[in-house]
């Protein structure tokens, strides 16, 4: 198999013979042509790597060659060297910038040709490799957007779906992944007794191997809810199950609860996560002040024998849950300070009345605080309120 194919043009024909014969013996396959309207005859039959053509030749010069072969989107990429009996810098910067890739001054030594061509050849050779990886890179690119795209649909599978509705309770959420798909999840179950236990859920790292886990924290907390039981077993539960099948250097942070309407009364477990908001409302949504339902707890998947502590507050008909991932509140501004908890609880104080409306409102606010930047983190938010008494 030839190194490659190189179309010589020239209205010499001692020229192009001589060229011919060293070329083909360094193991080139020909072409010629005696001027440009032959060549590009000559190219429609077949692409040559490399045209090496003299610049003045009658029906077409290799000027206007060179022009119509860089032009053509086709063979753009052909490598092409103007042979000029022209010397002198300005006249080989006048070939270059026609397009040329290179020049070589006429008369000429046919070994200098061939050196010339060879050296071609082996960055063409390079050209063609980086082409190749780039169309594999490409092409890997997309499968990875393609599953990418896969994974984030079936992760948004996972989460519940709304208009949300529990007993006694309406929700609603925003799920914002900082990279399409993330660590952040929630549940909201309803329970045979009336309850509803309730769960959100932020792994540690991004992309894939979060998403994993995280659909890992949600099916061990439904197992552990059908197994019975109250918030602390959940998270010893959960914490077992992280402990057995995840590395050592992996964990989440959660936040478990189980609302009881009928008692007025809502029972959790913080497990190193951020301290939900009760928002407490006047009559028809009017006056609000907001508590924080405190609690200490170790993450999840760290060690099987750690303790968790269970604790409980009043939850009452028109009272409102804010559940949320360290995302929402660790937007910073330009001048470095952060939204925080103390901030999230500013924009609570005033909230439309309905979760929808209440919840856009969250995110618009804490995008507002941290613009232009977006947000770095994976950012989950759960806005669930207690319907009034019938």
């Amino acid at each position: 198999m030839g190194k490659g194919v190189v179309l010589v043009v020239d209205d010499e024909a001692p020229i192009r013979d001589i060229l011919t014969f060293y070329l083909k013996r360094a193991g080139y396959q020909v072409l010629t042509a005696g001027h440009g309207v032959e060549a590009l005859e000559e190219m429609g039959r077949v692409r040559p790597d490399l045209i090496i053509s003299d610049l003045r030749m009658p029906e077409m010069p290799g000027d206007e060659l060179c022009k119509r072969v860089k032009s053509d989107p086709a063979t753009q990429d052909v490598y092409f060297i103007i042979l000029s009996a022209l010397d002198g810098t300005a006249t080989r910067i006048g070939g270059l910038s026609l397009g040329a890739d290179d020049m070589i001054p006429k008369p000429f030594h046919a070994q200098e040709v061939l050196a010339k061509v060879d050296s071609t050849f082996r960055l063409i050779a390079m050209q063609k490799e980086i082409k190749r990886q780039n169309k594999e890179l490409t092409a890997f690119q997309e499968r990875v957007r393609e599953e990418m795209e896969l994974a984030a649909a079936l992760q948004m599978g996972l989460l519940p779906k709304l208009p949300g509705e529990a007993p006694g309770s309406h929700y609603t959420h925003r799920y914002l992944p900082a990279a399409g798909i993330g660590g952040d999840v929630y549940a909201i179950l309803p329970l045979p007794d009336g309850s509803t236990a309730l769960m959100i859920a932020d792994v540690s790292g991004h992309g894939v191997t979060a998403a994993l886990i995280s659909a890992m924290v949600k099916t061990s907390f439904e197992n552990q809810v059908r197994l019975g039981g109250e918030p602390l077993a959940w998270a010893q539960g959960m914490n077992e199950d992280l402990c057995r099948s995840t590395l050592a250097e992996q964990f989440a942070t959660a936040w478990l609860g189980r609302l009881e309407p009928t008692a007025d009364r809502l029972r959790y477990v913080v497990a190193g996560h951020c301290a939900p908001l009760r928002i407490v409302r006047g009559a028809r949504g009017g006056l609000q002040r907001s508590e924080v339902l405190r609690g200490k707890g170790f993450m999840l998947g760290l060690d099987p024998t750690l303790p968790f502590t269970e604790h409980e507050t009043e939850f009452l008909p028109e009272d409102r849950l804010v559940l949320y991932t360290d995302g929402l509140v660790e937007v910073e501004r330009e001048d470095r300070v952060m939204l925080e908890e103390g901030g999230l609880r500013r924009i609570c104080a005033e909230l439309p009345v309905g979760p929808e409306e209440a919840a856009d409102a969250v995110v618009a606010q804490a995008r507002a605080f941290n613009s232009p930047a977006p947000f770095v983190d994976d950012v989950t938010l759960v806005v669930l309120d207690r319907k009034p008494r019938p």
